[in-house]
């Protein structure tokens, strides 16, 4: 009996599925899946109208598959927006903490005496060699080496937590 309907409907209850649903696959399970509804019904229950029956299955099976979809897009789109929130969170305060510890290296670096500060400020900012900044400032190599050490030196110590900011904005050659 049951594989007697199978036949006879199958292709029909099918083709009414690709009406709602634009997925050959989804809508052969949407089928299948109203046939096992025929042998889920309690047993001694007859179905009045078999062909009604499937039709409807059909429908409401493509309907809560459709209503899946739209919640499942809906959960997509509520998690991309999420991610897009704390990605913006994330570089607004990467920014911020960035920002502050550049702060806080060019206020060091300002409050250095300006007998290492100018030699370090010529070489990490203006990319000057040691020998042109000797010439610049009337020293003998050596000691333009010498300072630029101790400037790094006193650098490193106040700015302990911003260190690896330090190398990364001073030592960087773009």
């Amino acid at each position: 009996m049951l594989e007697q309907t199978f036949k006879k409907f199958h292709g029909q209850l099918y083709f009414y599925a690709l009406k709602f649903i634009d997925d050959r696959e989804v809508a052969k399970d949407v089928v299948q899946d109203a046939f096992l509804g025929i042998l889920k019904q309690k047993e001694g229950t007859q179905i009045e109208n078999l062909k009604s029956f499937l039709y409807h299955s059909v429908r409401n099976n493509c309907l809560n598959y459709i209503k899946h979809l739209k919640v499942e897009k809906e959960f997509q789109e509520v998690e991309l927006q999420r991610s897009v929130n704390e990605i913006g969170f994330y570089d607004a305060h990467q920014t911020l903490v960035e920002k502050e510890a550049q702060y806080k290296i060019l206020k060091a670096i300002e409050e250095l005496p300006e007998n290492y500060r100018v030699p370090f400020e010529l070489s990490r900012f203006k990319d000057f060699s040691t020998k042109k900044i000797a010439e610049q400032l009337g020293l003998p190599v050596r000691t333009v080496e010498t300072r630029i050490y101790r400037a790094v030196k006193i650098l490193r110590e106040k700015l302990k937590e911003q260190l690896v900011l330090l190398f990364q904005i001073l030592f960087s050659k773009n």
